[in-house]
């Protein structure tokens, strides 16, 4: 039985970019921890905190 195919998402929605962040053992044990504290990956909750900090530079 063939495996169903993955459907794209829109063009709009695709994440594309990479931003790589040098860091120690510790600082990424540190963020690690922090973000399966909430239940993200370290990826998602980087990027949800950096993306609270812009709004919050608009704003003022």
């Amino acid at each position: 039985m063939p495996s169903p195919k993955k459907r794209r998402k829109p063009a709009e929605l695709r994440k594309d970019e990479v931003i790589r962040v040098r860091v120690s053992a510790e600082q990424k044990k540190a963020l690690t921890d922090a973000a399966t504290g909430v239940g993200l990956g370290v990826s998602s909750w980087l990027l949800s905190l950096g993306l609270r900090e812009v709004q919050k530079l608009e704003k003022a």
